[in-house]
């Protein structure tokens, strides 16, 4: 199964062969039996702990696993019906557990990456009957759970949905729906400002993909982001988490570059361009690992948005050190958490991979 290089793949228990062992008519028949006769009603009856569940959330993987599989165009016009899409889409919606959320927007998640006849023949449907607001929803409601207790087991849920919207906002064909939600654009900045990342480090590399797709979708939200320094900090925080994954790295510094882009460090006043030293002083030591990394790798053009960015923050620190020779403030350190040494350090580190 091929998968972005930022997602791990599938345990080696999930991948099994069903092409001819499974007949495709027969899972559909479960997902029919197993939803409430209302369920096409405007009645919001939602799936708890029942007998079904078993049946679901195996009904939801074997289909999974045949879209990914050699006859999954064969699985995919067995689903294209509206009920069975409908259906499936419902469940998502109105499960309370969530392994069977996990597994549902997997088959979602399926569709979306899967070959390309199956996306021809589901995705276009599954946009009528309303996919892009369901995946902001259950990201909506996943997002209150992070905010309000940290529950391991809904982690893979979040990193699912994370990652089914982000291959809906790759499409070249489909983006424009979900990459101009400021609603999804809001939730997604809030996960990237989390301060403790260590549990969700995944979900948030695949934020900082999907912030970068939505940003090159619509750039009229790059003004609400500008001088958000948590944002700022959270972009850095999360560049550790993604060392081994170059296309992450390329989309959070492309996230960095646009951010510094509408930054003209001669003209903003100090107390401005003290709050973005401040950022790049305390993710220093992030900034050097990751400008190493790119050196062994050698992996980075001249002109790749990393570069824009780092010519950037040369700018700024040199034209710090330029306001603190000629204004001689007494106050431009502030609480003197802006260490004359380490401003040094950085940009000399700057200066030696523009000049490299």
């Amino acid at each position: 199964m091929d998968c972005p290089s930022h997602h791990p793949p599938p345990p080696p228990d999930e991948l099994f062969d069903i092409d001819t062992t499974v007949d495709p008519t027969f899972i559909i028949s479960l997902i029919r039996k197993l939803l409430p006769v209302d369920s096409g009603s405007g009645q919001r009856t939602q799936i708890k702990h029942n007998p079904s569940y078993g049946c679901q959330q195996c009904g939801s993987r074997i289909l999974t696993t045949g879209l990914y599989g050699a006859g999954s165009t064969l699985w995919a016009e067995c689903l294209q019906s509206d009920d069975i899409l409908r259906r499936v889409l419902w469940i998502a919606e109105n499960t309370l557990n969530p392994h069977l959320i996990e597994k549902s927007v997997g088959l979602l998640l399926g569709i979306l990456e899967g070959e390309s006849e199956v996306g021809k023949l589901l995705i276009p449907p599954l946009m009528t009957l309303g996919l892009t607001s369901l995946l902001i929803n259950l990201l909506s409601f996943e997002m209150s759970k992070l905010v309000k207790e940290r529950i391991p087991e809904r982690y893979s849920v979040l990193e699912m949905i994370l990652r089914a919207i982000e291959a809906l906002s790759a499409s070249d064909s489909r983006s424009k729906d979900i990459c101009s939600s400021k609603e999804l654009f809001h939730l997604v900045c809030d996960l990237m400002k989390l301060q403790d990342k260590a549990e969700v480090a995944t979900c948030c590399v695949t934020a900082g993909v999907l912030i970068a797709n939505i940003l090159s979708e619509t750039v009229s939200f790059i003004p609400e982001i500008s001088q958000d320094f948590s944002f700022l900090e959270g972009l850095f925080s999360t560049l550790p988490f993604a060392s081994d994954d170059l296309e992450a790295r390329r989309a959070l510094w492309s996230v960095i570059a646009r951010l510094f882009a509408r930054v003209n460090e001669s003209e903003i006043d100090t107390f401005s361009l003290r709050q973005y030293i401040l950022v790049l002083l305390s993710n220093s030591d992030i900034i050097e690992d990751d400008l190493l990394i790119m050196q062994l790798e050698d992996s980075f053009p001249s002109h790749s948005s990393r570069t824009i960015a780092i010519q950037k923050i040369e700018s700024m620190l040199n034209n710090w050190n330029i306001r603190k020779e000629t204004l001689q403030e007494d106050n431009m350190d502030g609480d003197g958490s802006l260490n004359t040494s380490d401003v040094r350090r950085l940009y000399d580190c700057c200066q030696r991979y523009i000049s490299k």
